[in-house]
């Protein structure tokens, strides 16, 4: 807002950015109205003149002119009956009640939900929503406070804490969680209503709450997976050997980098599909005589008693080692 306009009188408010819910005109002290002042509320906002702390005026879109029959509970509050000598002294706030669009939210930690036959199961959930400001009173007392301004990004982490706290009650519509990801529509409806409840009472609406994903954590879905495919094969035994085949598809595919799990899939695999050899890979070998060649003498040769070559009878010496035999 131009400083000239507030010296002529003029009072309006332009939001360039596009995201200011609400704002004090002036942005600093108070608002100098004497007859003839022109407040401007353009399309899509409201106004509301604040005297002595409270809520005197709501204005609607369109030019107002300050008179005293224009405004009969600021001229009553402010004594101004009889006309004034001096400018009334009050805040004016204007109030957007533009929708902004496409904010984001998320858990995020799981929150705990309850689904049948599996007990307590954590789930993930984020999306979108859209806000706007409704009414301009209620915002004033319960949002606004000592500040000069309220934007959207203010509000944020409060709707946001809405939507997470109202997300378990949402979830109770969904009672197995195989229909969890079918009957996200529903519960964006549940979790829409049941948030407008408290949203409303501090001047705010929300719509369109989406739910983009509703998911359990990774490690819980492996789990549930597993379970499914045991219940589906029937037998604990058969499930181990069929988990440990797909362990060893993985370490021959290179499909896993953990040398933990690799290991794990190796063992697995020798462990179950190798339990019908393990016998005959463990039993003992058989015993095998083996023929132990003995040297015999003979009526013509004997052996030297330094280094086992065999010489004839006749000689004296080892031809080999010079020894005597």
């Amino acid at each position: 807002m131009k400083q000239s306009d507030i010296f002529r009188g003029i009072y309006e408010f332009e939001d360039p950015s596009g995201g200011i819910l609400a704002a004090k005109v002036p942005y600093q002290g108070s608002a100098a109205l004497f007859d003839g002042t022109t407040v401007i509320v353009r399309p899509n906002q409201r106004a509301i003149f604040i005297y002595e702390g409270k809520i005197t005026e709501i204005l609607k879109p369109g030019t107002h002119r300050i008179k005293t029959e224009n405004f009969p509970i600021l001229t009553d509050l402010a004594n101004w009956k009889f006309g004034f000598k001096s400018p009334l002294r009050c805040e004016i706030w204007f109030f957007s009640g533009n929708l902004h669009t496409s904010r984001k939210w998320g858990t995020k930690s799981p929150i705990m939900s309850d689904f049948e036959n599996l007990g307590t199961i954590p789930i993930r959930a984020f999306g979108s929503y859209n806000v706007a400001a409704k009414n301009p009173r209620d915002m004033y007392d319960h949002l606004i406070g000592s500040q000069n301004v309220l934007d959207i990004m203010e509000i944020e982490e409060f709707v946001q804490g809405q939507l997470i706290e109202n997300l378990p009650d949402a979830l109770q519509i969904v009672k197995e969680i195989k229909d969890l990801n079918k009957m996200q529509n529903e519960v964006s409806i549940e979790l829409e209503k049941l948030v407008s409840k408290e949203i409303n009472k501090y001047g705010l609406r929300v719509k369109d709450i989406q739910i983009q994903s509703l998911l359990p954590p990774k490690e819980v879905l492996d789990a549930l997976e597993k379970r499914m495919a045991m219940n589906l094969i029937g037998d604990q035994q058969r499930y181990l050997m069929y988990q440990a085949a797909n362990s060893l598809d993985a370490v021959n595919d290179g499909a896993s980098n953990d040398p933990l799990q690799m290991m794990m899939g190796l063992m697995m695999g020798k462990g179950m599909f190798g339990m019908e050899g393990s016998e005959a890979n463990h039993s003992p070998a058989p015993k095998q005589k083996k023929k132990i060649a003995q040297k015999k003498e003979t009526k013509e040769s004997k052996f030297c008693l330094h280094c086992g070559a065999e010489i004839t009878l006749q000689h004296k010496f080892c031809h080999n080692c010079g020894g005597k035999v």
